[in-house]
């Protein structure tokens, strides 16, 4: 596993895609910030899940808000970012600190979602959206779980 610091920080993201048009260019951009992810310091864990509808999920838990942060600002995170209001119609994030070091459940990540997330502020926001209401992970087959590369 990882060694223990104390809280953890963790984070998880809710992306829809409002056309299939957009999958292609998307899964690119996401796989360039998934690379990024697995290098950047304090990263300690995370999963990503790919849902039915062109829903996408994803879960890290960091050392510290500070390191996620970091991330956050990476050229590769910003252009993704800079693309997410042309291509999704539901955009959501929530996070929170925690001392379990095992990296939490997609329900648990739902409903903190719902409770406490934050809506990105979008150009053709959803019903869904606009109500801030959305399923929990319908399908978990296509999940891929990222460790943290030590470089």
């Amino acid at each position: 596993m990882f060694k223990f610091h104390g809280m953890l920080f963790i984070s998880a993201t809710r992306l829809h895609l409002k056309s299939y048009r957009f999958f292609i260019p998307f899964m690119i951009v996401n796989q360039k910030v998934a690379k990024t992810l697995v290098k950047n310091k304090g990263f300690l864990q995370g999963k990503e899940l790919i849902d039915k509808q062109l829903v996408f999920w994803t879960l890290s838990m960091w050392n510290s808000e500070a390191e996620m942060r970091t991330f956050r600002s990476s050229e590769e995170h910003r252009n993704a970012m800079m693309k997410i209001s042309n291509w999704c119609n539901e955009a959501a994030y929530v996070h929170w600190l925690q001392e379990e070091q095992n990296i939490p459940e997609w329900k648990t990540v739902h409903e903190k979602m719902l409770n406490e997330g934050s809506f990105t502020k979008l150009k053709y926001p959803s019903k869904n959206h606009l109500s801030k209401k959305f399923a929990e992970p319908q399908w978990t087959k296509t999940e891929r779980i990222f460790k943290a590369i030590l470089v």
